[in-house]
């Protein structure tokens, strides 16, 4: 089965600003391994902001090394062995995955609370969803993993800008009306003094911002060069949440946060 995709399958529009072979390429795998069924070539191209012609010749050049496969005839695409094949590789033999899902755990079995760890993705300005392990208390709700979101609103997403230089801060509002067209961004002034406080208290705490009724608590993380690499905390429904538990929760996500940082390498 084919399905059309769009810019919004990915969370937000993938246009590149960068026209170099590499950068399309690269913008071209991303939309494909997004897709969880085959795609056109006339979706694809749309949703790259490339003209067909130009995608047509790149998707081809895929094809040959067996990254992109043709489906069904009429221009349209799955993805490649090979590509299955890469990324089962770097799944296999890279240990990040395993080592942050034990110390998510650690953190579930310390205050029974589901856990999760969001990933900043540089190039896209963006977080997004990437592992969790739950409590004995089930969710009313659940992110889809793996998606781009927005930086400005949630608990993840303000853990993450809040140590980001001010000129990213900057870009992230600008870039607002493209993640919510519909919804008014925070002023410059109001996200500054919200990021602020979040880097006076080493953690984010947010009610309701990016899912209605969800009280989320997350603490940086940071890679061996210091930078800024992600979030780890806790996401609680309203009903359930209590106030006097909000101290031990922002210390356990600020501990494990910690000791994932540790285990990158960071020198914090």
């Amino acid at each position: 089965m084919r399905r059309n995709i769009s810019a919004s399958s990915a969370g937000a529009p993938q246009v590149s600003p960068d026209t170099g072979t590499v950068s399309r390429v690269a913008l071209l795998l991303r939309l494909a391994a997004e897709q969880r069924e085959a795609f056109t070539l006339k979706d694809i191209a749309s949703a790259a902001g490339l003209p067909v012609p130009t995608v047509h010749r790149l998707l081809d050049l895929l094809a040959r090394e067996g990254l992109i496969a043709p489906e069904g005839g009429r221009r349209g695409y799955r993805i490649g062995t090979e590509l299955y094949r890469i990324g089962s590789l770097v799944k296999v033999n890279t240990p990040i995955p395993r080592l942050i899902n034990g110390i998510l755990s650690s953190a579930v079995a310390e205050v029974d609370e589901t856990c999760h760890f969001a990933q900043y993705l540089p190039a896209q300005l963006a977080v997004m969803f990437d592992s969790s392990v739950d409590s004995s208390h089930p969710l009313d709700f659940r992110w889809e993993v793996h998606k781009p979101l927005s930086l400005v609103w949630g608990a993840s997403g303000r853990t993450i800008l809040a140590y980001l230089p001010e000129e990213k801060v900057d870009q992230a509002l600008a870039a607002e009306l493209t993640w919510s067209p519909t919804r008014t961004p925070p002023t410059r002034k109001e996200l500054l003094e919200a990021l602020a406080e979040i880097r006076r208290l080493g953690y984010a705490f947010t009610r309701g911002q990016r899912v209605p009724g969800a009280m989320s608590i997350l603490a940086p993380v940071f890679d061996e060069n210091n930078l800024i690499y992600g979030a780890l905390g806790f996401v609680i429904p309203e009903p359930r949440f209590d106030p006097a538990r909000m101290n031990v929760l922002a210390q356990t996500a600020k501990k494990y946060a910690g000791q994932l940082s540790a285990a990158l390498g960071a020198p914090r």
